[in-house]
């Protein structure tokens, strides 16, 4: 059986090996349109930041051991296009513009997604998107020989505000310029407003409700000037982490079913044509706390889908009921995590729900070092069953999703998870742990309310 996998980072990487594992005699091609494989996209602001010192360890299996583990790595071989009927792929050689036809019989994509951009900056230099490492290894490099001063990252989600902690600690006065009302705004606004009020109580420069209007570079083509509907920054780079878009406009027209550009599949990872697969950031994934599918670019869900692929392909189907959203970040000591809905999305999808905030400490009260740590629970009245959890807090803080990730899984209701038999010991935890206490207190609400 001849299998072909365009891309070969976390989905396509994923998917050939667990293809291999799986699938008796399969003869595997890998396309890749570039010649950076199977990185690891999260550590990048470690990497720019210096932490991690070498590309290297960013990288989970180079080409020489993929083509020494059997399968046929191409690099710089990009996929115009593809023939669903006659099970073809067209592919052009970037190093000699060659184009030739590869046939398949059964095809996995994997092409994942790229950086949004804004047009004001067209041309001009020292303004970088931040999704490959092609990209990281350009913002280092401009660092390194340009020594810039001055940074604006347009954008104040995970990305950007990790990015504020890499910039900061390399000593560069950095601004973060947000267009909605709130960082992080994945997150209910009580979770977002705790990390802002900490984060400029700290001196950090963050403009919310703000929009990038237009920019101006210098007599050398730099950037210069970032012009909002609120003022003039000068700068001397501008990092863009404003979302992603999936790489798929060359499959349009062809018959498979996508939502704004990001591809349709089952929990499987089959798409609605036969032999056809897709996973990653090209891609949709079933939520199953909303019960429809979600575009969450998440490396966690790449890794997932492509293994999920390849058990698929062999015919096996192991219990799968979907994600829910999960995820976390750290920006200098504060930490942020959630599970499931929101209230936010609670209220959009129209959910009858309910939910409560505590406040608590990440260590006994009587152990020295301890701080505060917020904890959210949404659940539904009808039941309490729990269908999300936010947490916000210091070190150790967003670890503690793990356990609320689980109960979410599970279908666990406030009951369960007010008495619960969590470990306990002071440096870490208090013997009522955070998450009975939210329990606890979401139980009472609860119950007051079923009188």
């Amino acid at each position: 059986m001849k299998v072909v996998i365009i891309g070969a980072v976390a989905a396509g990487l994923s998917a050939a090996y667990s293809i291999k594992k799986n699938v008796s005699g399969a003869e595997i091609t890998v396309l890749e349109k570039g010649e950076d494989i199977s990185y690891g996209a999260c550590g990048f602001p470690y990497y720019i930041e210096g932490l991690i010192e070498e590309e290297k360890k960013l990288i989970a299996r180079d080409k020489k051991r993929v083509l020494a583990d059997g399968i046929d790595l191409r690099l710089f071989s990009e996929a115009i296009d593809v023939d669903f009927q006659n099970k073809s792929v067209k592919v052009r050689n970037l190093s000699n513009k060659n184009e030739y036809e590869l046939k398949y019989d059964k095809l996995v994509i994997a092409v994942g997604a790229r950086s949004n951009h804004l047009d004001i900056f067209t041309g001009m230099k020292g303004v970088f998107p931040l999704n490959t490492l092609k990209h990281a290894n350009a913002i280092k490099e401009y660092m390194e020989k340009r020594a810039p001063e001055r940074a604006i990252i347009l954008g104040g989600g995970n990305k950007g505000l990790e990015l504020l902690e890499t910039m900061t600690l390399r000593a560069v006065d950095t601004q973060v310029i947000e267009y909605m009302p709130d960082v992080m705004n994945i997150y209910d606004p009580e979770l977002s407003e705790l990390l802002l009020k900490e984060l400029r109580g700290e001196g950090h420069k963050i403009n919310t409700s703000e929009k990038a209007l237009d920019a101006v570079a210098d007599e050398k083509g730099f950037i210069s000037k970032v012009i909002t509907d609120k003022g003039e920054y000068s700068t001397d780079m501008v990092i863009e982490t404003i979302g992603l878009k999936p790489n798929t406009e060359f499959l349009e027209g062809k018959g498979l079913k996508m939502e704004r550009g990001a591809i349709l599949t089952d929990l499987y990872g089959r798409t609605n044509i036969e032999d056809v697969y897709a996973g990653g950031d090209c891609a949709m994934i079933y939520n199953h706390i909303e019960e429809k599918h979600n575009y969450l670019p998440l490396g966690t869900n790449a890794n997932k889908t492509g293994k999920l692929i390849g058990l698929a392909m062999a015919g096996k189907e192991p219990p799968f009921k979907g994600v829910q959203a999960s995820s976390m970040m750290k920006t200098f000591e504060f930490e942020m995590a959630m599970t499931g809905v929101t209230d936010q999305r609670a209220k959009f999808l129209g959910l009858d729900y309910d939910s409560v905030l505590v406040r608590t400490r990440n260590k006994s009260g009587y152990y020295p070092g301890g701080t505060e740590l917020y904890i959210k629970l949404t659940y539904l009245k009808k039941n309490g069953k729990i269908i999300g959890a936010q947490i916000f807090g210091r070190e150790g803080s967003a670890l503690r999703i793990q356990g609320l990730v689980t109960a979410v899984y599970a279908g666990l209701d406030l009951y369960d998870l007010a008495y619960m038999d969590f470990g306990y010991i002071p440096p870490l935890n208090s013997v009522w742990d955070s998450i009975n206490v939210a329990a606890r207190k979401a139980l009472s609400k609860y119950e007051r309310e079923k009188e």
